[in-house]
């Protein structure tokens, strides 16, 4: 198995499992690392964790656990797959924590971070990340209006090797755009490759694909962009099963602007408070017009006020959808939220995750594939991704079969 890849969130998981099927490999996603025999048949595969949202203690327990299970894959790349953002701390998602603890597993002779994803506008040069705002504009990412005060992990620091730095990894080596293209020796140590568009990708394939193995590779979907740069087009089916349930669990501007953009469903407002208390009675609430076929988007209000931590409400929500999905009363289901879509997957645990077809970019439609045969269409988005019609373009795909 040449390429695997561990992501810290399930949507960033099923971007890079979307990248991967477009470049032409046959590759699957899965919650535990799966044995040799299940994927003999594969190029590639991914593990999806939620490691974004744990503490110190268990990411490094969690990472630990995957890279020994990996070593008799005997891969020769393994792909960290973080947010395109890079946004972690210290405390919560800390990256530098996962590389070290899959590095004493694995023992990498290579360790690559590339600090862009130019395809979703994020552009990293001479170690500073920028990512595109809602508006279009292009922000340092310590000053972007949603990163700079995410509600757990706020970007505060726009040079990653500062970043790293603060997390705990000190010897990052920045290779800048300039130095990319021409041929300069590299120390011994982490390094950080700029990318500002498509050819950097390319040049960071060309110059490190043949790179002492095995190697770590720490970044977004643009690794696999790099490694991978023939890509084919893939369609998207013509329809999908209805009935459709939303659930926007971020709080982020995009969501909310995609929320108030929806005009084709049953909206329940849910509040943390009820998550908390009141389950049963949501539950009710969210499955009524689901039973009468009805798309359903089900939105967290803007109550801050209700003395839970963001992962608790995110930890609430999740229970909440796989009892929803496991009524039966669901034909798709879009998840708005990195840390409630992670959660909710692994609460359903499917035995395995595959790629259906691009719906926009960062948006993949994927199928979670259960043992009693059940195959669930899945689109789980970060709170940054999607167009503002992005709601109302999944309702139409699930409403055309009650045409």
């Amino acid at each position: 198995m040449r390429y695997i890849f561990v992501a810290d969130d399930f949507t960033g998981a099923s971007d890079t499992l979307a990248t991967l099927r477009r470049a032409g490999l046959n590759a699957r996603l899965y919650l535990t690392v799966p044995s040799c025999d299940e994927v003999a048949d594969l190029d590639a595969f991914g593990i999806a964790t939620a490691a974004r949202s744990m503490d110190q203690q268990a990411i490094r327990s969690e990472m630990q656990r995957i890279g020994h299970q990996l070593q008799v894959h005997a891969p020769d790349v393994v792909h960290l797959k973080v947010c395109s953002t890079f946004d972690s701390s210290v405390h919560t998602g800390n990256i530098a924590i996962a590389m070290d603890a899959l590095s004493t597993q694995l023992k990498p002779a290579t360790t690559l971070i590339v600090g862009g994803q130019p395809s979703l506008g994020r552009y990293c040069l001479f170690g500073n990340l920028f990512a595109k705002g809602a508006d279009g504009q292009v922000y340092r990412i310590d000053r972007h209006p949603v990163m700079h005060r995410h509600p757990v992990t706020p970007m505060q620091e726009a040079d990653l090797r500062r970043h790293f730095s603060d997390m705990g990894l000190t010897n990052v080596h920045g290779l800048d755009r300039v130095a990319l293209h021409t041929d300069v020796a590299l120390p011994n140590a982490p390094v950080l490759c700029d990318a500002l568009d498509a050819s950097d990708l390319t040049r960071i394939g060309e110059r490190f694909r043949h790179a002492p193995a095995p190697q770590l590779w720490v970044g977004a979907s643009s690794v696999a962009e790099a490694l991978y740069p023939n890509h084919q087009t893939i369609e998207m089916p013509s329809s999908l099963p209805g009935p459709l349930l939303v659930f926007a669990g971020s709080r982020s501007s995009v969501t909310a602007a995609q929320v108030a953009a929806s005009h084709s469903m049953t909206i329940v407002t849910v509040s943390a408070r009820q998550l908390a208390s009141q389950p049963q009675e949501l539950y009710a609430q969210i499955t009524a017009p689901l039973q009468d076929g009805k798309a359903t988007l089900a939105v967290l209000d803007d109550d801050t006020t209700h003395g839970l931590t963001a992962l608790e409400v995110a930890q609430y929500a999740a229970a909440l959808i796989a009892k929803l999905v496991r009524s039966g009363n669901i034909g798709t289901l879009l998840i708005a939220g990195g840390d409630t879509s992670s959660l909710a997957i692994h609460h359903l645990q499917p035995q395995s995750i595959d790629y259906i077809g691009p719906l926009e970019a960062g948006v993949p439609v994927c199928a979670a594939n259960f043992a009693n045969g059940h195959r669930l269409p899945v689109i789980m988005k970060g709170g940054q991704m999607g167009s503002v019609a992005l709601f109302d373009k999944v309702c139409e795909l699930t409403c055309q079969n009650d045409e």
